[in-house]
């Protein structure tokens, strides 16, 4: 597969990207689609690449973020038998805390 420079060069010795690192809580109740968020949320004025975590509750159960540009929010997978999918709308989410990190300008 080639790689796509169009973002950017291998290195940022030009200092002109931004980096954000932090954890996003879990909201209680989960609406389907996910929580709105735009690049200005992180101090940015767009957002070139959203590096998500793990998230793990007391209980063990995996939960998985991850930025959607095309809708602008964060979404919420788990993890089954038959693979990630969607949390579902109403799901209490409170106890997941990921951390991620956001690269922009």
């Amino acid at each position: 597969m080639p790689l796509d420079r169009s973002v950017g060069n291998y290195f940022d010795s030009s200092s002109s990207f931004l980096r954000r690192v932090a954890v996003w809580k879990g909201p209680n109740p989960y609406a389907t689609g996910g929580e709105a968020v735009t690049a200005a949320t992180f101090g940015l004025g767009r957002i070139l690449a959203f590096l998500p975590g793990t998230a793990v509750d007391a209980a063990g159960a995996v939960r998985t973020l991850f930025y959607n540009p095309v809708t602008q929010k964060i979404q919420w997978v788990s993890y089954g038998a038959s693979g990630a999918s969607e949390v579902a709308n109403g799901t209490d989410l409170s106890t997941f805390a990921a951390p991620f990190e956001v690269i922009g300008q």
